[in-house]
């Protein structure tokens, strides 16, 4: 028998036996879960990455090992541990290593969502200047990088939720998790920030460069409108520490 373990917005997650079930909407499309199987498989043949099997069980299941529930959230929001915060961004670096695999490139992607979105025009010139402006990269990044997404499981971490992941330049899959953490917490931010640019030999200001950049892509993501309020004011100004949900 099949025991729930979370819900997410577009899918619940359930146990059994040993394996994990992510069973999404049924409104969600079939081959998003496809592309989610097609990520993983090139992770595993192409990479040294920890991630696990996936195997599509129906049009909106997928069927994993079951890793546990040791995620980084609990070492990072809950009890901050240093040590942890130190792995979550060495594995972060360790993604950014692999180039040049068959998966879209987000400079592409991005720049025809911003100019297909709904998001106003002076957010949609903010974004587009500065994805032009920024260097045009081929490495691995995850684009859902965040503290629950990395299980430790049998003395390693696992990497999961890969259906956002691209190539593109290191600095927007950063800048995206500093949002990610921003919108949870402005401290934890903080210090993934600053880990960040001391682990990854980055310049603090060139990360909040692309930051109006990410928050307006989160923006199209995301229907939350207290997210909203928040991601709205990074584009305007991201090094804010006072807008809150």
């Amino acid at each position: 028998m099949k025991t729930m373990l979370r819900q997410g917005h577009m899918a619940k997650v359930y146990i059994e036996d040993q394996f994990a079930y992510k069973i999404y909407d049924d409104f969600y499309p079939e081959e998003w879960v496809d592309k989610e199987i097609y990520i993983h498989d090139i992770l595993k043949e192409k990479t040294s990455l920890s991630v696990t099997e996936m195997q599509k069980v129906d049009a909106h299941e997928i069927k994993m090992p079951y890793l546990g529930t040791d995620l980084l959230n609990l070492h990072i929001y809950k009890n901050y541990d240093d040590s942890m915060m130190a792995d979550f961004v060495h594995l972060q670096s360790e993604i950014h290593t692999y180039s040049a695999l068959e998966l879209e490139n987000a400079h592409i992607v991005y720049k025809r969502w911003l100019e297909m979105s709904q998001l106003s025009k002076e957010i949609k010139q903010i974004s587009l200047s500065i994805l032009g402006q920024l260097e045009y990269k081929n490495h691995l990044c995850h684009f859902d990088y965040q503290p629950s997404h990395v299980a430790r499981f049998n003395e390693k971490y696992y990497i999961m939720d890969w259906i956002h992941a691209k190539l593109g330049h290191p600095i927007l899959d950063v800048a995206q998790t500093y949002i990610l953490l921003r919108l949870n917490d402005y401290k934890i931010a903080q210090k993934y920030l600053y880990k960040a640019v001391d682990m990854m030999d980055l310049k603090k200001e060139s990360v909040y460069q692309v930051v109006p950049l990410m928050a307006a892509i989160k923006m199209i993501e995301t229907d939350d409108i207290y997210d909203h309020k928040v991601l709205t004011t990074l584009v305007y100004d991201p090094k804010n520490k006072d807008v809150t949900k």
